[in-house]
């Protein structure tokens, strides 16, 4: 009998927040579908150093504690509000978000200018396990803050320690939510460990990630649907690339409405709609791709067929 994986609950929860978005969101002024996610790299450091991470390499991924620039966040804060964004934005992307001190001046910036936004961190949880992390999650709740996703790459025994702070702070399912990152790949479906777009070698009892020899043969979603922006402004074409290969502009230059539906993203788009990943850094990438975001492909399909 085949044994039952373990399913990743924001699968469908994350596609059918995109979905929703969809349905409300305006077009750019140029009519191009608009983004539904908005990832944020907030600062250039995390605690820990991952085997299965491109940051167990010191020299390649130095901590770099700054954090995105206030006065380019609030350009990007009135680039939003003028398509009405209500989508998500989350804390996430290459770095410890809780490193930042003041995460929760940036929430209470997003929550005053956009009022329907939904602010997620995804966090490892280390520093909330800290003597002050209690408070300074409270803070951040105060501030705006919708849900904290907590990854837990240990072990079981970690479960027990968050389950406490969750009580602790009476948080409902959808405000904490921890995720089994330690599950191997034949225990889970949708939150397995990938290579990063080729930025990670690994090779154990579990897992072996490499770059690939061949790019799969099948289109990827992730540049239809969600943007990365870096600590340092720099716009990616996917929260994948950590060697930030296939940089499509930076904050301090463009905004983001004119980065989104640039030359460089929409040729990266026609190529992935017809399953061409024969280019950097989607050739050497084994990311699925294809488990959120199907409506906004499909809205870009629409868009650039005309």
């Amino acid at each position: 009998m085949k044994k039952k994986l373990f399913t990743d609950i924001n699968i469908k929860r994350i596609d059918d927040f995109l979905d929703k978005h969809l349905e409300t969101a305006k077009n750019l002024r140029d009519g191009a579908p608009p983004f539904s996610s908005v990832e944020i790299s907030i600062n250039g450091a995390c605690n820990r150093r991952c085997f299965f991470c491109p940051r167990v390499d010191k020299e390649g991924y130095p901590n770099i504690l700054s954090s995105l620039n206030m006065k380019v966040f609030d350009e990007l804060l009135s680039d939003l509000d003028s398509i009405n964004y209500q989508g998500r934005i989350a804390f996430s992307g290459f770095c410890e978000p809780l490193l930042s001190k003041n995460l929760d001046k940036y929430i209470l910036k997003i929550k005053k200018k956009l009022t329907k936004t939904t602010v997620e961190v995804v966090s490892n949880g280390d520093p909330l396990l800290a003597k002050n992390g209690k408070e300074r999650l409270t803070n951040l709740y105060k501030a705006g803050l919708d849900t904290i996703k907590i990854s837990l790459y240990d072990g079981p025994h970690q479960i027990a320690l968050f389950d406490n702070i969750k009580k602790d702070l009476n948080l409902s399912e959808e405000q904490y939510i921890v995720r089994k990152r330690y599950l191997g790949p034949d225990e889970s479906f949708g939150i397995t460990i990938s290579n990063r777009a080729g930025s990670v070698t690994l090779k154990n009892e579990e897992f072996e990630l490499k770059a690939l020899k061949e790019p799969l043969k099948q289109p990827c979603y992730y540049p239809f649907y969600k943007i990365l922006i870096d600590h340092d402004g720099d716009v990616l074409m996917c929260s994948n690339d950590w060697k930030k290969e296939k940089t499509m502009g930076n904050l301090s230059n463009d905004s983001l409405l004119t980065i989104w539906s640039n030359d460089k993203f929409i040729d990266l788009r026609k190529k992935l709609l017809n399953s061409d990943r024969n280019h950097k850094p989607c050739n050497v990438c084994d990311v699925n791709g294809i488990l959120n975001g199907k409506k906004s492909f499909e809205k870009w399909k629409n868009y650039l067929s005309k």
